[in-house]
């Protein structure tokens, strides 16, 4: 995930410039654009810049935007060895901010390569998505088919409005333009070759821009890697549940052993169990405050927000401990609203469709991912982008299989407890592209280059020197040191949503 507000200063003018539709000419199609570089404001060392891409190269007369780009040279020029591109996911997250973090690569790496990343289409410095006010928000989780059927309303009405105020590129924030964009970028710094580094969702992205452009790949780095068969609303909703209860699961094996969990001594399962029946009761409270009533579903989110980095594991059990204490008593209702969130939606529903009927199919799903995770239930994450999609024309580029050429080098890396892009899910994106290289991450972490030193040291051999994991590679999981300096956190309130 990325913090907000770096890229703030490109959205203005970014906006400007997309408001008067521009057409290209013959001979601008004919030679690459440009980048015209200055120190980025949020850090000098980095370069910020913007490049005038076509919103549908098929129908230029659309218009153009300016894509906000950064780029964080390589640190030893002398042996540079070229260009590595990265994205983190969200979808929605900021390129921009991913580069002025130098994605969390190695030095090595950064020595050798120049990293580069741009806003996406819709994104902070990118002709961001407007929407504007929609009025009040139906529940989040519907009880008949007339709330169904508000909230699917609602989700048509986000569309239509985000379609009228972000203009016609709301229509075109697919991952294959996404790729066009990239390569425009690419063709602008001169580059016949580049390396990609994805997370999350910037995996599907990467996978896409291959497709397109395999003879322009260096090398595929996809760390917590999106799916793109996973059909169906009720199998993707599935595939997540079960990966966060096997994310928890690794939380419960850890707990007896550390001396930083507030449920020593504690069956966490049944921590969990006792929580969950109370949350469905109506006898528990928000943590921050006593007048909001935590639901089932309000306990299984603060379970994810703390399975992306075991760092959390300790913030957690603390949670825990403090909701097992509260004096039983009926607190009044607060059924969660739907999220406006048009960008996450223009993005995600552009690639994936998620058809579900009525309130019959949505009962049907909750009753199957209870099955799938009898403690959890079903994965807020991928009910969001199930209900997101609703009330939507259909993805542009629905679910099928990759189409990547076996000329392209792909290292996958997946981890056992990915509670958002699951385990499965990278076994899968290897047996689909015959010749990428599989490596396993035995622990619960998404993106998981930042937090083992195994993973680290064999991604960087593959970038580096094309040197593939061994076939069954696998690294150990990485338990949580609350003594070790300048660990990875997740940032728990923060504004920006942890997705994917």
């Amino acid at each position: 995930m990325t913090r907000l507000g770096r890229t703030a200063g490109f959205a203005a003018a970014a906006a400007l410039v997309a408001a008067v539709p521009l057409v290209s000419t013959p001979a601008q199609a004919a030679s690459p654009a440009k980048i015209t570089w200055k120190p980025c404001a949020d850090d000098r060392s980095a370069q910020c810049g913007t490049l005038s891409v076509l919103i549908d190269r098929a129908h230029p007369k659309l218009g153009r935007i300016k894509l906000a780009v950064a780029r964080a040279k390589a640190t030893d020029p002398r042996h540079r060895l070229g260009t590595i591109f990265v994205n983190p996911g969200g979808p929605g997250g900021s390129g921009i901010d991913f580069v002025l973090d130098r994605a969390g690569l190695s030095g090595q790496i950064r020595k050798q390569y120049d990293i580069v990343g741009f806003d996406p289409r819709g994104v902070g410095g990118s002709h961001p998505v407007k929407c504007g006010k929609l009025g009040k928000a139906p529940a989040l989780y519907p009880k008949n088919q007339s709330e169904f059927g508000k909230l699917t309303a609602y989700q048509r009405a986000l569309y239509k409005a985000c379609r009228k105020n972000t203009g016609p590129m709301y229509d075109h924030m697919g991952a294959t333009d996404f790729a066009r964009d990239m390569d425009a970028v690419r063709a602008a710094l001169g580059e016949k070759k580049i390396g990609y580094y994805g997370v999350s969702y910037g995996t599907w992205l990467g996978q896409r821009y291959a497709e397109l452009f395999p003879g322009r790949v260096r090398s595929l780095v996809v760390d917590g890697t999106m799916d793109h068969t996973v059909a169906g609303a009720t199998r993707f909703t599935m595939d997540e549940s079960r990966g966060l209860e096997a994310a928890y699961g690794q939380f419960a094996r850890w707990c007896p052993t550390s001396k930083y969990c507030a449920l020593r001594g504690k069956n966490p399962w049944k921590v969990l169990d006792g929580l969950m029946k109370r949350a469905s009761a109506g006898t528990l409270h928000d943590i921050d405050s006593s007048r909001i009533r935590l639901t089932p579903a309000g306990i299984t989110q603060m379970v994810r927000q703390t399975m992306y980095d075991p760092i959390a594991w300790n913030e957690l059990s603390e949670e825990f401990a403090y909701l097992s204490k509260q004096k039983v008593r009926k607190v009044s209702s607060a059924r969660a609203k739907a999220s406006p969130d048009g960008r996450f939606a223009g993005i995600m529903c552009s690639d994936w469709t998620f058809p579900v009927r009525d309130f019959t199919d949505l009962s049907a799903l909750w009753k199957a991912n209870r099955k799938a995770a009898p403690h959890l239930g079903t994965s807020p994450l991928g009910y969001e982008a199930v209900v997101a999609c609703l009330g939507r024309p259909r993805g542009a580029d629905r679910q099928r299989p990759a189409r990547i050429a076996p000329s392209v080098p792909v290292m996958v890396i997946g981890g056992v407890g990915d509670p958002a892009t699951v385990y499965p899910w990278a076994q899968s994106v290897t047996r689909q592209v015959r010749t990428a290289s599989l490596l396993t991450y035995q622990g619960t972490g998404h993106g998981v280059y930042g937090l083992s030193k195994c993973v680290r040291t064999s991604v960087d051999a593959f970038v580096l020197s094309g040197k593939r994991p061994a076939s069954g590679a696998r690294c150990p999981a990485v338990m949580p040191d609350y003594n070790a300096q300048n660990q990875r956190r997740v940032p728990r309130d923060s504004r920006e949503p942890l997705r994917y």
